[in-house]
């Protein structure tokens, strides 16, 4: 395993390591005990980071407002923070990188692997675009449901605030937000004309006070 993770090359940081990043020992438990980094380190340990997620079967209006912020956003001077998912995940991490941005995909698979497959472009235009991948997979791990979940907490955990693009009540991305709930992380969710239920969640969020709406 060592061998492989060398041949990409893959770094790894532990809890015990002086350069574990801040934020995972904040969420204390809940911290992995190790992470496994391919690409630019400084990118955890930048000031201001945001993660901006949604569904995987998103319409093309939550494929645009996705896009639009992850380019925003890296105009501002942000580290834009995803998923890798297809779907708002995707145009997240590619308005980032038009914008000449950095940006952070957290995964649930090793880092030798791409999950989904379909996106093993845009891992290698985040990997060749001065980003990071980062995973608390080693090598050779798939992902699967619990790993998806699980992950999703260093996302929120990582934000400074999480934006919640486009998402239904039963998803991924509700996950997250529940996750940032129990880290004390703000959390915006956007407001649409209509509603139906690709964005029943972001409705759910917004009506029940547990987000603040960004309204384009």
């Amino acid at each position: 395993m060592l061998q492989k993770q060398e041949t990409f090359p893959i770094q790894s940081i532990s809890f015990l390591d002086k350069d574990y990043p801040q934020e995972f020992r904040e969420i204390g438990e809940n911290k992995p005990s190790c992470i496994y980094l391919l690409g630019n380190q400084q990118l955890l340990y930048a000031e201001k980071k945001v993660a901006i997620i949604g569904m995987r079967k998103c319409d093309q209006p939550g494929k645009e407002i996705a896009y639009k912020l992850g380019m925003e956003y890296a105009q501002k001077g942000y580290e834009v923070i995803s998923g890798l998912a297809l779907g708002c995940d995707t145009a997240a991490h590619v308005g980032c990188l038009d914008a000449e941005g950095h940006t952070i995909a957290i995964v649930a698979s090793g880092l030798d692997r791409t999950h989904p497959k379909e996106n093993k472009w845009l891992q290698d235009r985040i990997s060749q675009n001065n980003g990071l991948l980062l995973s608390e997979q080693p090598v050779g791990v798939k992902a699967n449901p619990t790993r998806l979940i699980a992950r999703n907490r260093l996302q929120a955990a990582l934000a400074d605030f999480v934006i919640v693009v486009q998402s239904p009540l039963e998803s991924g991305t509700m996950h997250t937000v529940r996750f940032a709930q129990k880290y004390g992380k703000a959390i915006y969710a956007v407001r649409y004309e209509e509603w139906n239920e690709r964005n029943e969640g972001n409705k759910y969020l917004l009506e029940q006070e547990y987000a603040r709406p960004i309204i384009l």
